[in-house]
């Protein structure tokens, strides 16, 4: 799997068709064990923090989870075992605010 970091391309992009939307600060990407999700979910802000990003109180941190597409016919039970790895993918803004995109995988 090859991951890029596309953050400065975006960064250019955004810079030409409108100064003021370059607010993105830096995009980080973590590989995780499928319980940790949940203690993300419980203290997103806290997770931040271990990452070195800078979050403050009045930081917005939205977090949202995706389950990878499954074509396959499982029950809810069946899936949650099946869970394989947690991709994290964090967009941290300038001023602070942050979205977390988690991505379930099979």
């Amino acid at each position: 799997m090859e991951i890029q970091d596309d953050t400065e391309a975006l960064r250019q992009h955004f810079a030409s068709v409108d100064p003021d939307m370059g607010d993105v600060e830096s995009v980080h990407q973590a590989d995780l064990d499928p319980a940790t999700s949940l203690l993300l979910m419980a203290d997103p802000k806290a997770a931040l923090k271990a990452m070195n990003i800078p979050v403050s109180n009045e930081s917005v941190v939205n977090v949202t989870m995706k389950n990878r597409a499954d074509r396959t016919m499982l029950d809810l039970a069946a899936r949650a075992t099946a869970l394989r790895r947690i991709i994290v993918i964090v967009i941290h803004y300038r001023n602070c605010d942050a979205d977390i995109i988690i991505i379930a995988t099979r």
